[in-house]
């Protein structure tokens, strides 16, 4: 048909509008495909690693040894074994891990190299291993002991090697895991024997197996320690919450930047069809039917839709594979193949077809539903005063403040794009930055704040006494809410004239620790308020204890119920003047063969720094994609009101007005939009953290708080609003090639 020839002619005059419109669609596309190509390899990976190579259920330590592991597997239908664990200190703030290879559960992967045949040979972290330097074929000592690393090696329950597993960040310069034959600890001293048990039976409640497994191992007369499930171990858990992240978010960015596209192209095919009325309606005159006039102007939608999705597709199906092998960096998870599944490119490039198509098709179907007389009059609506511009009553405004008023509410639609598009720019900004500020507020501020001490002790058994100079003593117990089990956090004992724990109320006051205290994260999650008395099961004996609350501690350093001491161990049986662990302002000499664990909060502040790093890429990169999405849909909406009001501009150039008092005019009439979409954006940002945090709590037990910074916003309110300069430099150009016989040449019209 003669008339396609129009189609490019058309793409051509308006190339940067549509342009816009077709990266809108590629980020869309990008996003989607990437996304989801990045959370199914890795669900694919992890869910093939974790079930061929045997992830435990849980693991413990016992006070004896275990000599009737056939009878209890039989008995529970499980899988138990026995291995060896050791940590090595290779220098004052760098530990290595030695675990002992295993046959049956955590079976170990060799990701590079071989695997291990001979005495003096090790398996290596790869993170670890690249951080501190060592390679295939280079040696290491550990232990008074020399090995070579014949290989690197992933563990399925070390995916996210944690030194300690209720930490949060992983710092490879500080600590790694290793492998190494059995035969190798035998003249090691102070080894540690750990048991990983893993059900047979998946269909039912692992924390009530659990429980009756523990019942039976106190019914042999044996005593567990550190005992770790795998629902609530960090070192599993991580990775699945990325992952599940990512299904989740690959979805909602994509639509929403289809969703504006829509919008944007709803309105540009609308009003290029009322401005074309008349040609429209003498092309039906002429005898040019309703279908084709329809395919004539669907084919702008169309192959902005199919163009995008397939660029988009493009650019995205390379980027799969390093974005994947870059979240394997985080996870040390084996990389056997990943996928390009080419069902997502044809959703990815249907997507944008069906929205836009489908958007499109309804607002070119109404325009043409009119008679051939009445498209043949024009547009008859274009002085129309709508009900939101009577309702601002503009008459009480000077002429510039009420010719920008105006400009805005004369058009509902592109009233609302602007405003839509302003705001999800300014979320995404804003959402990097929140994530940065929440994590540091956490790790650091709120940390510091709480916890006065350097160093954290904990025993493998009970102990009697008082505390060194300069530490004080606590115990601790892990619970769990009756009618939620992934709720999982700790009731510490402390001393009550402790120093070194430091709790205030949320205006600031200091709360005693002679009391029982709630944290504010644990205390919104299980919705429990000053004054309550609580019931929670302590994983230990499965039995139900009772706590009354006296006051909620504005800290978000982790989830915790303190009690005095005392209180502690008499409410759970224990003798009295007993503790499980040592908070420490100084270095303490203490036998490794008496310690589960330990834990430095500098460590915890190197990792900080060390994860700093990537955020600010992250952040700096969704800052600029903000920028470019918020310039299209602002340069968009600009072009739009120079076009309508091209009559009005040469009016005004005819009785005298300079270029820039018109510039003024016209292209500042979206400011009070850009402020009103940024100022909408920070509570929607907000809810959206709000939920995110949520979602990232039931997945790994950790709650963050949302924190936005006003430094943030004004960086953020600075970018929007440079964006938006931007894009009106852009547009200047329209305006001053508007001619003064635009309106002599309406009026002949």
């Amino acid at each position: 048909m003669k008339l396609n020839k129009r189609i490019f002619r058309i793409l051509k005059e308006n190339v940067l509008r549509y342009l816009g419109v077709l990266i809108l669609i590629i980020l869309g596309s990008y996003t989607f495909i990437v996304a989801t190509g990045i959370s199914q390899n890795l669900n694919t990976l992890v869910t093939t690693f974790t079930l061929e190579h045997m992830q435990e259920d849980f693991s413990f330590r016992a006070d004896k040894v275990i000599r009737d592991s056939a009878e209890l597997e039989n008995e529970f239908n499980a899988i138990i074994e026995q291995s060896i664990s050791f940590d090595a200190t290779l220098s004052d703030s760098l530990t290595l891990r030695l675990l002992s290879k295993t046959e049956k559960l955590n079976i170990p992967a060799v990701i590079e190299g071989r695997a291990l045949s001979g005495p003096g040979e090790i398996l290596l972290d790869p993170a670890f291993a690249k951080a501190n330097g060592y390679s295939v074929g280079s040696s290491i000592r550990a232990a008074n002991k020399s090995f070579k690393v014949v290989g690197f090696v992933s563990l399925p329950h070390y995916i996210y090697p944690l030194k300690n597993v209720y930490d949060i960040l992983v710092s490879p310069n500080n600590f790694g895991v290793a492998v190494i034959n059995p035969e190798e600890f035998e003249d090691i001293d102070n080894i540690s024997t750990i048991y990983s048990v893993r059900f047979n039976d998946r269909t039912k409640s692992l924390n009530k197996q659990a429980s009756q497994f523990r019942e039976r191992l106190h019914e042999t007369g044996i005593t567990e320690s550190d005992w770790i499930d795998i629902m609530n171990n960090k070192r599993a858990r991580t990775a699945w919450a990325s992952i599940t992240g990512m299904k989740t978010m690959s979805v909602p960015i994509p639509v929403a930047m289809f969703l504006l596209c829509c919008l944007i192209i709803g309105i540009v095919i609308w009003r290029m069809i009322r401005h074309e009325s008349v040609i429209i309606g003498t092309l039906f005159a002429q005898g040019y039917r309703r279908r084709e006039l329809m395919r004539h102007y669907m084919a702008i939608p169309l192959l902005l839709a199919i163009a995008g999705g397939v660029i988009g597709s493009a650019l995205a199906l390379p980027s799969i594979e390093p974005s994947v092998m870059a979240m394997i960096s985080y996870y040390n998870v084996p990389v056997i193949d990943i996928e390009l599944n080419f069902i997502n490119v044809l959703i990815a490039i249907l997507m944008p077809v069906l929205f836009l198509g489908l958007s499109s098709y309804l607002v070119i179907r109404s325009e043409l539903n009119r008679s051939p007389a009445e498209l043949m009059k024009g547009d008859q609506q274009k002085t129309k005063v709508n009900a939101l511009e009577r309702a601002f009553k503009l008459d009480r405004f000077k002429f510039s403040t009420k010719f920008k008023l105006r400009e805005q509410l004369r058009s509902v639609s592109r009233l609302l794009f602007l405003l839509l598009g302003v705001t999800s720019a300014s979320v995404l900004m804003l959402l990097g930055f929140t994530i940065m500020n929440s994590m540091d507020y956490v790790f650091k501020n709120s940390t510091t704040d709480t916890f006065r001490f350097e160093y954290e002790y904990a025993f493998q058994d009970q102990q009697i006494g008082k505390a060194p100079d300069g530490a004080e003593v606590f115990s601790a117990g892990r619970f769990y809410s009756e009618n939620n089990e992934g709720i999982e956090f700790y009731v510490t004992g402390v001393e009550p004239e402790s120093t070194i724990l430091t709790l205030n109320d949320s205006a600031g006051r200091p709360l005693s620790n002679d009391q029982t205290n709630i944290t504010k994260p644990l205390a919104d999650r299980l919705g429990i308020n000053l004054g309550d008395s609580v019931s929670f099961i302590n994983k230990q004996d499965g039995k139900l204890y009772t706590f009354h609350i006296d006051a909620v501690a504005d800290s978000y350093a982790g989830q915790f119920i303190f009690i005095p001491i005392a209180e502690f161990n008499a409410q759970l049986g224990l003798p009295e003047n007993s503790y499980i662990g040592l908070w420490s302002t100084k270095k303490l000499d203490i036998p490794e063969e008496l310690l589960s664990g330990t834990k430095s909060l500098s460590e915890t502040a190197n990792a900080m720094d060390e994860m700093m790093g990537p955020m600010v890429s992250m952040v700096v990169a969704m800052t600029l994609i903000a920028c470019v999405v918020g310039m299209i849909i602002i340069y968009l909406v600009t072009s739009l009101i120079i076009e309508e009001n091209k009559n009005t501009i040469s009016l005004f150039k005819i009785f005298g007005y300079r270029r820039r008092e018109i510039r003024v005019l016209v292209l500042n009439s979206s400011t009070f939009v850009v402020l009103a979409g940024f100022m909408i954006s920070i509570p929607v940002m907000a809810a959206s953290m709000g939920a995110m945090y949520g979602y990232l709590g039931a997945m790994i037990n950790l709650v963050l708080p949302v924190i936005i910074s006003p430094f943030y916003v004004v960086v953020c309110f600075a970018a929007i609003m440079l964006t938006y300069q931007f894009s009106k430099l852009l547009c200047a150009k329209k305006v001053n090639t508007v001619s003064m016989n635009e309106a002599l040449k309406a009026g002949m019209e």
